[in-house]
């Protein structure tokens, strides 16, 4: 069995759908290691991290596309090159992945969420446009979509018409790297205060960070709260973020709101240790990496009670209505008070996200290929 992958994710600074396709591809390489008939050939371009395939070197074949553009990629390069090296399946790791035009070898296609289609006040009319255009093209030509969890299973399903047995869900992984890692060093090198509340995300309006800085100001004028702590957001600047600055500044949170940006991959485990709480109140998530990191890290988690984050978190986290201002500043405000509660917090989390490992991901993964080409 041939697969070839759509590469041009495998950078770290796609975020959670790089993270995915650089895991998923170590993974299925490993597992191919151990399986003689199975082989992978990378369709790479100017995107991909060249670090990351010299760590693939000799486990895989590679084929380097020029052109940056997804579409031409789509349109014209890789059905091109699917026709030059041949393969028995193409999986795109993103949901612009899938080849346009021809037919070479089968198609899956992992859609990792439907936002655009769920909150579409979330995105510019832009990116809006080519999503959908993307999943349209998904439900056209894709044998298999594969999906990170049963929340996105069933949107999947209703918002594309998709019937269920061409849906697998093949839940998302944690790296062992993220465990308890308390590292000073690092914490003074991103100028991290001495006691925080951390949220990752790139700073988009999916990311709900308006309504966790209101949160945040209502905890801090509440009883009993540190009057040294502060909100650490970690995330590179993404689309529609300009609410997010005008709300620090209307609520006088400039000097408790640190801005961390984009922080490199090796530091993560650093600086989730080093946080007090870590708060994903996301309006959306199709699987959310980022909470299993955060518990693998033995860090006290609050979270959102919609899509998938109930299902990644199970009990190990406290849940909320991502939208209630009040009831987001409470549940930090139990956490962080509740002494009992964040030490089975921490004990839940790590146990919980021991049971996501990226073996399983690929295993999985290559069952649904081979179920393409029996």
């Amino acid at each position: 069995m041939r697969i070839g992958l759509d590469g041009k994710v495998l950078t770290l600074r796609a975020g959670g759908i790089g993270r995915y396709a650089i895991n998923l591809t170590r993974a299925l390489l490993a597992e191919a290691a151990r399986r003689p008939d199975v082989e992978f050939v990378v369709f790479t371009g100017p995107q991909t991290s060249r670090e990351v395939m010299e760590e693939f070197r000799g486990a895989c074949d590679e084929c380097f596309l020029g052109a940056k553009s997804s579409v031409i990629r789509s349109l014209a390069l890789v059905p091109a090159a699917l026709r030059r090296v041949g393969v028995d399946v193409f999986h795109g790791m993103d949901h612009v992945g899938v080849p346009f035009v021809g037919r070479s070898g089968r198609y899956v296609a992992t859609v990792h969420d439907v936002i655009a289609l769920i909150l579409p006040e979330t995105f510019t009319p832009r990116h809006r446009l080519v999503v959908r255009t993307a999943l349209a093209m998904v439900r056209r030509r894709a044998d298999l979509v594969i999906v990170p969890s049963r929340a996105v299973e069933r949107d999947v399903v209703r918002r594309l018409g998709l019937s269920g047995d061409r849906v697998v869900v093949t839940p998302e992984g944690c790296e062992p790297r993220f465990r308890p890692t308390p590292c000073a060093e690092v914490l003074a090198r991103y100028g991290l205060p001495a006691r925080y509340v951390l949220a990752v995300g790139t700073l988009e309006p999916r990311k709900n960070l308006t309504t966790l800085l209101r949160a945040f100001a209502r905890l801090r004028r509440g009883a009993g709260v540190d009057p040294g702590l502060r909100l650490v957001l970690v995330g590179a600047r993404g689309w529609l973020d300009g609410p997010i600055y005008e709300t620090v500044q209307s609520l006088g949170l400039g000097d408790v709101v640190h801005f961390a940006g984009f922080v490199d991959d090796d530091d993560l485990p650093a600086v989730y240790s080093g946080a007090a709480l870590f708060v994903f109140a996301s309006l959306y998530e199709g699987f959310g990496l980022p909470l299993l990191e955060a518990m693998a890290c033995g860090v006290p988690v609050v979270t959102s009670n919609v899509s998938a984050m109930p299902e990644v978190a199970g009990d190990a986290a406290v849940l909320v209505d991502p939208r209630d201002v009040d009831g987001l500043a409470a549940a930090m405000a139990r956490v962080l008070r509740d002494d009992a509660l964040r030490d089975r917090l921490r004990g839940a989390g790590i146990a919980r996200a021991g049971q996501f490992r990226w073996e399983a991901t690929a295993r999985r993964t290559l069952d649904a290929y081979a179920s393409l080409v029996q």
